[in-house]
């Protein structure tokens, strides 16, 4: 596991449906849920692009309602810096993950609400 060089590289982040609102995603979308272990999970775009991390991640049996992209920069940026790493998995070899562990709840939800704003202006990339 190591940190993602380029800090310009979007990270695909897929977006399940019960997150979703009229203006996007909501910021539940951009936090790590009890069971990610303080991590969230994304692929990257060095590897493949958007369709396909889509299309693999509904391979996977699990639900997306569209894919939405932020940039190694941007969870660097303050305040509540957060680092991306590469973690490539046995199913999925583009997998790479935002690390939230030093974050307190607070700071996760702030940061969590400053993702979904860049999400939101990028747009979503698929479908």
């Amino acid at each position: 596991m190591s940190k993602i060089d380029d800090q310009d590289e979007i990270q695909f982040r897929q977006v399940n449906p019960s997150w979703m609102e009229e203006d996007g995603p909501s910021r539940l979308a951009f936090i790590p849920t009890r069971k990610d272990d303080g991590k969230l999970s994304m692929d990257r775009s060095a590897t493949t692009d958007a369709k396909s991390s889509f299309d693999d991640f509904k391979a996977l049996d699990l639900n997306s309602d569209g894919v939405f992209g932020l940039t190694p920069l941007e969870f660097l940026e303050n305040p509540n810096s957060v680092e991306c790493f590469e973690s490539p998995l046995e199913n999925n070899p583009h997998h790479s993950h935002a690390d939230f562990t030093g974050l307190s709840n607070g700071q996760k939800k702030a940061k969590s609400q400053d993702l979904r704003r860049k999400a939101i202006a990028r747009g979503k990339l698929h479908p």
